[in-house]
């Protein structure tokens, strides 16, 4: 992805027997590669499908992006490294 552009967000929750699971509170938590935390956001993510949430996020540089919730009262969590270019 180049400076500035819009990126969307994705993720998609399962139990560690592959299972659709649709955790509560979830947040996403942007951290700078120096994994420090950038931002933290509650609001405005959207929940597509069962399991599904996904959020459109500006990129200015590279950033690591964290989904996270409960679920059965256990955190649940998926993060991936979104490396920027400027062109």
């Amino acid at each position: 992805m180049l400076k500035n552009d819009t990126v969307r967000l994705l993720v998609f929750f399962k139990d560690f027997e592959g299972k659709v699971i649709t955790p509560t509170n979830v947040k996403l938590t942007i951290y700078n590669t120096d994994e420090t935390i950038r931002e933290e956001i509650t609001d405005e993510i959207i929940n597509i499908s069962e399991g599904k949430y996904q959020y459109d996020y500006v990129a200015t540089d590279s950033f690591i992006y964290e989904f996270s919730g409960f679920y059965n009262s256990l955190p649940v969590l998926a993060r991936e490294l979104c490396t920027v270019k400027f062109n």
